[in-house]
């Protein structure tokens, strides 16, 4: 191809997110939004590009693909999860015959997957590869793969171009401050990408990205590292920044991201959180049972009591979202009574439980694919929810075990219990009244969970705000915020437990090395 004289236009795509605990896809009419959040590679990737170049953006869970586009490039990003509909949207651009480059974690973990379907992979992180790669393209000569050696420095990483995204479809915006983690889950893709050393970006990098987010009018910032806290003296820095922006600007911002469990032993880290206005943080428990975490590597979670390290995250005023996992080969069939009792007693309302998987690249992947232990991402047309055959059950006692505890743990009572228990005893926040913007959601919250709904659901309404109003007025807001969220959750865990009882009748009747692949062709495993 000669080189180009004028200026390239982009097309970078997101596809849709396949629903999940944390899509909330039940509730988004009422928070009056299409999204909880973008997918920040999209921004990112839009900042990269050397100037000159048209960019625009398409986020498909806000708005459809114009596959009819007049563009030079399209390019397509997802996570694992996105597999199918990264593979679905390629073949209808390759159809019309556009250029298209992937990137984003599952090009990175399976870059074999892609090769052949698009005209150019990007594995890893695109600092430096971006700009080569436009660069190439311009002279009219490019790789078929990007990749480099070393991985970025995050003060390389761009302001991301947030302007380019439709802001007010989106509940809250994403940003990023660290990449990689210091722990060795065996079951984790994230060290597998970005390292075992953390590397953060510089405090007035994060600044800028909260000033421009905060001029777009978004009131909530989702900081998607996945520990942010894996560097902790570059995270307390960043913190006392934070928490003094936002008494000079009257705290207008809530602050979310994911963090491992030793934050529960450091006093300062959670002040300054508090102090930065951070309300929830979503911390990977995975498990009650000493001997699972210890067989997957999750030794920080050992440290102490665990529902002892929970309360005093909630004594600081910080609401924890918990991931859990079942399946592990020290679980057998107790552990889910196990589990949900941990649950309760932690008094953690919103716990994304899930079936132990294993993702491409990891140690655990190895290891079972060594032992013969993966299963086809399906039986008959139905998704199996985990590729893992486990080591202390059958794999029937492993559905049904997982769907009487979904079952359990969103029921209207056990829901109820430990919302009203963290809404009593959760540690005071810095702001909790309720705005002018925020009464008006109020309303339409309880228009779709008290006015036209179920009796039981009126009865949670109701009956949490009534005792909130009556035992802890300033804590109105979470309870009207937790009330809606069981919608979901529950709307999600039913629809879940109806494919969970299609498999489970197959998994009765079939065969028990029924989905088993075969150990030499395990390694094209789809997830």
């Amino acid at each position: 191809m000669p080189p180009r004289s004028h200026p390239i236009k982009i097309l970078l795509i997101a596809p849709k997110n396949p629903e999940s605990f944390w899509t909330f896809d039940r509730i988004l009419a009422s928070l009056g939004k299409r999204c909880v959040f973008p997918n920040l590679s999209l921004p990112t990737v839009a900042g990269l590009t050397p100037p000159g170049h048209e960019i625009i953006l398409c986020d498909e869970n806000v708005e459809d693909i114009d596959f009819d586009a007049d563009v030079d490039i399209v390019g397509v990003t997802g996570f694992v999860v996105h597999k199918r509909r990264m593979f679905e949207i390629i073949a209808e651009f390759r159809h019309r015959g556009r250029f298209i480059v992937a990137g984003g974690p599952f090009a990175t973990l399976c870059p074999e997957e892609l090769r052949g379907k698009v005209d150019v992979i990007f594995v890893g992180e695109a600092e430096h590869t971006w700009a080569r790669f436009i660069a190439d393209y311009a002279g009219g000569l490019w790789q078929t793969e990007y990749s480099d050696a070393e991985k970025p420095s995050m003060l390389d990483s761009p302001l991301p171009r947030f302007d380019l995204l439709k802001v007010d479809r989106y509940r809250t915006m994403t940003i990023q401050f660290a990449r990689g983690c210091p722990f060795t889950c065996e079951f984790c893709d994230i060290i597998v990408m970005y390292g075992r050393r953390p590397r953060t970006k510089a405090v007035a990098q994060v600044m800028a990205e909260v000033e421009m987010i905060h001029g777009l009018g978004v009131p909530n910032i989702f900081v998607v590292d996945d520990n942010f806290i894996g560097n902790k003296k570059d995270a307390k820095e960043l913190l006392k920044a934070v928490a003094a922006w936002q008494a000079e600007h009257g705290y207008p911002i809530e602050f979310m991201t994911e963090v491992s469990l030793n934050v529960a032993q450091d006093d300062e880290l959670l002040r300054l959180m508090r102090q930065a206005h951070f309300t929830t943080i979503f911390v990977g428990i995975e498990s009650p049972r000493r001997a699972s975490l210890q067989e997957t590597g999750k030794l920080q979670n050992t440290r102490e009591d665990l529902v002892t390290s929970v309360h005093r995250i909630q004594a600081a005023g910080i609401q924890v979202m918990a991931g859990m996992i079942v399946g592990f080969d020290n679980d057998d069939p107790s552990i889910f009574e196990e589990q949900f009792r941990f649950i309760q007693d932690a008094r953690i309302p919103i716990s994304m439980t899930g079936m132990l998987n294993a993702l491409p690249k990891t140690p655990l992947y190895a290891r079972l694919r060594a032992a013969g232990r993966l299963v086809a991402e399906s039986v008959g047309d139905q998704f199996v929810f985990t590729n893992v055959v486990p080591g202390g059950m059958s794999r029937l006692q492993l559905y049904e075990g997982y769907r009487q505890l979904l079952s359990r743990l969103y029921s209207y009572r056990s829901y109820r219990t430990r919302a009203m228990a963290l809404i009593l005893s959760q540690g005071t926040k810095l702001k909790s009244h309720l705005l002018a913007g925020e009464l008006s959601l109020g309303f339409r919250i309880l228009w779709s969970c008290a006015l036209r709904t179920s009796p039981r659901r009126v009865w949670l309404t109701l009956s949490m705000l009534v005792e909130t109003a009556l035992r802890r007025p300033t804590a109105i807001k979470d309870a009207l915020t937790l009330a809606l969220m069981h919608k979901h959750l529950w709307e999600y865990v039913r629809e879940t437990s109806r494919h969970l009882d299609a498999l489970i009748e197959e998994l009765r009747t079939a065969p028990a090395t029924a989905g088993l692949l075969p150990t030499a062709d395990a390694e094209s495993t789809p997830h």
